[in-house]
Formats: C-alpha cells, structure tokens, sequence
C-alpha cells in the first residue's frame, strides 16, 4: 500500500501528472506465481505450436508404417483379337478371331519381419475363337498364384523402410522430450519474467518514496526561506533535485510497462486476451525461500543435475536414432541374395467344339473310299479314324464352376523357387553412409560432454549467486538502515539551521540507493533460485507439473 500512498503524494503535490498506462484501464489482475505458471501452462501459444510437432511426429510415425499397407489389384480386361494367318488350316477366310475377357486380382503385402514380401494373384480368363483346332470354346482358365520373396543378406535384418520407422517412433520421443524442453523453458521464463516485475514494482516504490522525499524537503526549504533562516539561492537545488527524480520515476514507470508485457507474452494466449487490459500484480512474496538443495555437496547436484535434465535425454534419443541408421549402412554393405518361392495352380474348361477340324474331316473321306475300295477287293474295312483323341478328358468339358474346380483339385500344380545375387562393387554410397554415421556418433558424444559441462557450469553459477545475493541482501538492508538513520538526523540538523540543503539531498539519494541495492539483490536471489531448479532439472516438480 505505500507503493499507492507515495504514487497519490506525488501527483497531488506536483503540478506534473504521470503519463497514462499505454493500452491499461482500472482493473487489475492479481497474480501469484503459481497462478502465472498455470496460466502460461493453459495459454501460452509456444507451447501450442510445440504440441503440434507432436501431433506432426505421430502422424510421420503413420505415414512411416504406409510400406506395410496391403495393396489390393482388381485389373478387368476386354480384348477381341484378329490375327492373320497364311495357313488355310487355321482359318479358311485368313484370319483367326478370338475373344478374351479376364477379371484378375492381385494382393501384395510387405510384412515387418525380415523383410518378407508376401504376393498372390487370382486371374480369369474367358476366350473364345475360331481356330478349328481348339477343342473348347468358348473356355475359361482361371490361374492362382502365391509366393513369397525373403531376403537372406541384405535387407535380412534391416532395411530403408524398416529403419524409417524404428526412426520416426524414436523421433516421437524427441518431440515429447523436446515438448517437455519448451513447458520447462516457458515455465523458467514465467519465473524470471515475474521476478523482474516483482523488482520493478519495488524500483518505482523506491522512486515514488524518493520524490516524495525531495518534494518534502522542497518544502521545508520554502519554510526556511520565508522564515529568513535560509538563503533563497537553496530553492533551486531543491527544486531541480525533485525534477531529477522524477524524471528518474518516469523511467521506471516504462520499464514497468516494459516488464509487465513481458510477462503478459508468456501468459497470454493472443493479443484479444483481456489480460492485455489490466494491470498486472504480483501477490508472491518478494523474497522466495532459500532452497535445500544449496546445502548440498556440490558434485552431487552436478550428477543430480546430469541425471535429470531433459536436455541429456534428448541426446539419448538422437543417439539411438544414428545407431539405428548405423546398423542400416552396415546392413547395406552386404551383397543382396533373395530368395524367392511361388506356387502356381491352373484351372481349364469350356464347351466342346462340335464342328471337326480339317483333318478330321479329310481323314473320313479318305477313310470311306478306302473302305469302299477293300470291300470290291473283298477285304476288311479301316477301323475308324479319330484324330483328337476323341476330344478333350471329361473334367474339361463345363462352365466357370468346373474351371474352378480343376483350379483347387491339385491335379495341375507348378512349384517355382529362385536365388537372386547381386554384388555391389564397391558399394561407395553404403561405405559413405556408414562413415556419416560413425562421425555423427562422434559429434553426439562431444555434444553429450559439452551439454555435461554446461550444467555443471549453471549449477556452479546459480549456488555462487545464491550466496553471494544472500549476503548481498544482508548488506543493502543494514545499509539502508544506517542511510535512514543518516537521514533524519540530517533533517533534524537541517531544521535547526547545522546542516545544508545540500547535505539533506546528498542523504535521501544514499537512502534511496540503498533501498535501490536492496531491490537489486532480492531479485538476483529469485533469479538465482529459479536457476538452480532449472540448472537441477527440478523446475516442473518445484511446480507440481506433470505431463502426460
């Protein structure tokens, strides 16, 4: 409350008013420092835009899993063929036409272990023609197909598409660490952003005390002149001193402003917020309480430190990520042998031709003078000639559903099996991938000991700050206890004519200065304790914070 009772002395006492709180009205928000961390938890929009990488991660995870996606194949076909033909046998007009229509479908499967891909192919086929020579027309063959590829070298263990994925999943996990990093950072800066405004506040309640001073002993000095005990050249001093602070209040009531947009960007989740409006005020204490870890053995709140920052676990994930893209390029080295497995089952029927082909139309001709011929003779007639064996075997002769039973009686299958070798020589890009892979690993460790190194640097920093700003403390309070003391017996000399306007001045400032160190210090205290948590990777569990 003294802030406000020095803030309305100085515009009641002087002709100049404050300028106006750019973009504030009247209403105020009060704010603990709890209530400002979750309203950064709730709003604040770097932490939105983080959560969309995560959500992008997931769906990259998907997206990744796409390889093992069945793929299904319905391929109808329409044909009618006009083939010409020199032979008289084939056709009599020169031209053979034939008729195809064919539903055919195809599965292909890649499935996640060692890299088997999995295929099986169902195909029809109706057709019909002229071709005397055909026992069955129209006729459809139906053909099953299923087989298998596995690779026993390269690609056995490991490969492009496999190794995307086990990449994507781990990246997931760095954009949880990463999204966790940001929740940390935000939640840091709420901290350092609520102290400043703490100490700013506190700044301008100095200036506000020390122009209330000055415009005090402007007073008195008017007093003193009218009275005759002074000299009148003393009121400008005075006079020129209270401007001085004021300007120096002015100063500080815009990096008031300053400080409290600062804090407002991290709490608010757009600039049409209502918070934008009001001014903000800190309810948390001035001082934070001394944290137990300061008492600690120094190398163990290093190893504490090492053992709990998120940072180290996002090197963990990138490092697995290389070893799992180490293992590909080592993979890749390898001569590339496929085995490869099919069996293949047909299936046949039509109806039967009932015209017969020319030569069997030739051969009965020949056959009846034959006969004729050994009947005058008196000889034993031909038997019969039949050329085609007496047509096609009897499960031939149907429809679709007698094709489809030879297709699964068994009667006609054909079994495939391959290798497949090739040999890079060579095999330069595989050779430099791997070399990529073993200077990334380097470059993770140097990293990992750099970011090590750093922590124990933050660690070390903020303990030394820590007691330095306690002593600090310690210090600007008694000083500003002997600087007020200083005061008012100046003023006391003053009153009785042993001392000058000058002197009086001269202690109000080493007051106010004291105060000022004061202020200085308390903030570099939080600070320094907010560090230490953020240095100890304790900056969510001080808060209660947990993420799911």
């Amino acid at each position: 409350m003294r802030f406000f009772f020095f803030l309305a002395f100085l515009l009641s006492a002087s002709a100049q008013t404050a300028p106006p709180r750019v973009g504030i009205g009247i209403t105020q928000t009060k704010l603990s420092l709890e209530e400002a961390v979750e309203m950064a938890l709730g709003n604040n929009l770097e932490i939105e835009i983080e959560k969309t990488n995560q959500t992008s991660a997931h769906q990259a995870v998907r997206s990744a899993r796409g390889f093992l996606d069945p793929v299904f194949r319905w391929q109808p076909l329409l044909e009618t063929r006009n083939t010409p033909t020199s032979s008289t046998l084939a056709s009599a007009t020169g031209k053979i036409s034939e008729h195809l229509t064919a539903q055919n479908f195809y599965y292909r499967q890649r499935l996640a272990g060692h890299g088997l891909f999995f295929h099986a192919d169902f195909e029809n086929t109706r057709q019909s023609t002229n071709n005397p020579f055909v026992s069955l027309t129209p006729f459809t063959m139906p053909r099953l197909v299923a087989g298998f590829t596995l690779p026993l070298l390269r690609d056995a263990r490991t490969d492009r598409e496999r190794t995307e994925l086990v990449v994507r999943r781990k990246q997931v996990d760095v954009s949880d660490v990463q999204f966790e990093m940001k929740v940390i950072d935000v939640v840091a800066r709420v901290e350092q952003a609520y102290y400043d405004l703490v100490a700013v506040r506190a700044d301008l309640e100095v200036n506000g005390e020390s122009v209330a001073l000055a415009q005090d002993q402007l007073e008195r000095t008017k007093r003193l002149i009218a009275s005759g005990s002074l000299a009148p050249v003393e009121l400008a001093a005075a006079a020129a001193e209270l401007e001085r602070r004021k300007d120096n209040y002015y100063s500080t009531l815009a990096l008031l402003a300053q400080a409290e947009n600062a804090l407002k960007q991290l709490l608010a989740g757009g600039r049409q917020q209502e918070i934008w409006k009001d001014e903000l005020v800190p309810t948390s204490g001035q001082r934070t309480a001394m944290p137990a870890a300061a008492a600690s053995n120094l190398q163990d709140l290093v190893n504490q430190a090492v053992g709990r920052r998120v940072e180290l676990r996002a090197l963990d994930r990138r490092t697995e990520i290389n070893d799992s893209q180490k293992e590909l390029a080592r993979n890749q080295i390898k001569p590339q042998l496929h085995l490869t497995a099919a069996y293949v089952s047909y299936g046949l029927a039509g109806n039967v031709l009932e015209t017969s082909n020319p030569f069997s139309g030739f051969a009965q001709i020949l056959s009846e003078r034959v006969n004729a011929l050994s009947q005058q003779a008196g000889l034993r007639p031909l038997p019969a000639i039949s050329i085609g064996g007496g047509g096609p075997p009897p499960e031939f002769v149907g429809g679709y559903a007698a094709s489809l039973g030879n297709l699964f009686s068994g009667r006609y299958p054909t079994f495939q099996g391959s290798l497949t070798f090739d040999w890079t020589i060579r095999n330069n890009t595989a050779q430099a991938n791997l070399a990529q892979t073993a200077i990334a690993e380097r470059r993770l460790h140097l990293e990992r000991k750099q970011a090590e190194q750093a922590i124990e640097a933050q660690v070390r920093n903020a303990l030394q700050s820590i007691e330095t700003s306690e002593q600090r403390i310690a210090a600007a309070e008694a000083s500003a206890r002997a600087a007020k003391e200083k005061l008012d017996s100046e003023i006391r000399l003053f009153g009785t004519g042993e001392s000058t306007n000058f002197l009086v001045l001269t202690r109000q400032n080493e007051f106010s200065d004291s105060r000022r160190r004061v202020v200085l210090a308390t903030l570099e205290f939080n600070k320094s304790v907010a560090r230490l948590e953020f240095a100890l990777g304790n900056t969510l569990d001080q808060h209660r914070i947990r993420l799911r």
